[in-house]
């Protein structure tokens, strides 16, 4: 009943037009800074010291020397369970859905890079008819969302970026997050990310590991993984396209062995945004995805509390979930003794 209702709510919503007016094209496109602050007022953001200090210094490493001099864009990190890191004019956005996947800052690394290269091609700026795609896609996305079962009973079928990008009808950011820049130009953030990753000094050889992983995340994610990095077949050709660079462009790069694949600096801080971001999986019915995170952040912290606290709600809401008595009571038995 609840994805009953919360399916028909969000299509209602889409399709109407209740949540920002009609469906029709907006008599003037909306500015690009308007659209940036609109993001920063409604996401929910993770707020956390540490974490930005290593997501800023990573960003600086992947700069060149002019752009460092300008300074590095702002890094927000998003409370969102899906798969996605985009950019806008300044600043780059990166889920807690992504951070909680990647391996290692190297593979980090590579995601932020793509994004400072789109940042300086300004591909999002000079993309054309971007309210068109926007006006596309609204009414691509709400009659799709009827019918489609998402991987996990009570599952929500869009996160709350992806409502806040489509409901406030935010062109480029559609374009940046979910509709994506065009072959030619990922093809050229992809080249352009890896020179940025080498001459930071990270190991290349993560790159066509890290689309590796969020593909199959992604195909486990269910309807809700709607971005640019939770879509199957862009992940497909980004892990093809890195492969091909690390086998020839930067073959000589990759077989260093002097090259950075993770610091105790990141290590330190993935694993509560994992933890919270398992709590978002919960919050989302995605029930795979909330466990294999707590056990990560429990097979690098045995004593971590929160992530015990987590670990009985996830059991809790299978036991309210169980097709049978045994298993509820099993499902209730196991949250009692991680509680």
């Amino acid at each position: 009943m609840r994805r009953s209702l919360t399916t028909a709510a969000l299509t209602a919503a889409l399709l109407s037009g209740c949540v920002t007016g009609p469906v029709a094209p907006p008599a003037a496109p909306v500015p690009i800074d308007v659209e940036d602050e609109t993001l920063t007022t409604r996401l929910r953001v993770y707020e956390d010291e540490a974490a930005a200090d290593s997501m800023t210094k990573i960003a600086e490493a992947l700069l060149s020397e002019e752009e460092r001099a300008v300074g590095a864009p702002d890094i927000v990190v998003v409370l969102d369970p899906t798969i996605n890191a985009f950019a806008l004019p300044g600043r780059i956005y990166l889920h807690t859905g992504l951070l909680s996947r990647v391996e290692n800052e190297a593979q980090l690394a590579v995601v932020m890079a793509r994004e400072l290269s789109h940042l300086s091609r300004r591909h999002v700026v000079a993309r054309p008819g971007v309210d068109a795609r926007l006006d596309e896609a609204l009414l691509r996305i709400a009659p799709s969302i009827i019918g489609t079962a998402p991987l996990d009973e009570g599952a929500e079928v869009m996160s709350h970026t992806a409502a806040t990008i489509l409901g406030k009808r935010l062109p480029r950011a559609y374009v940046a997050a979910i509709g994506g820049y065009g072959r030619d130009a990922e093809r050229e953030a992809d080249e352009a990310g890896l020179e940025r990753v080498v001459r930071a000094g990270y190991d290349p050889k993560e790159a066509p590991k890290v689309f590796e992983r969020l593909r199959r995340d992604a195909k486990n994610g269910g309807v809700m993984e709607r971005f640019r990095l939770g879509n199957d077949a862009a992940l497909a050709e980004r892990q093809e396209s890195m492969t091909t660079l690390v086998a020839g462009t930067f073959a000589y790069p990759a077989a260093l062995t002097e090259t950075t694949r993770d610091t105790p600096e990141f290590v330190a801080i993935a694993t509560p945004i994992a933890r919270e971001n398992a709590r978002l999986e919960l919050r989302a019915g995605r029930f795979r995805a909330a466990q294999e995170q707590l056990d990560r952040v429990l097979a690098a912290n045995p004593g971590d509390g929160l992530a015990f606290l987590y670990y009985g709600d996830w059991y809790r809401l299978r036991a309210q979930r169980a097709r049978s008595v045994a298993d509820r009571d099993e499902f209730a038995r196991k949250a009692l003794a991680a509680y």
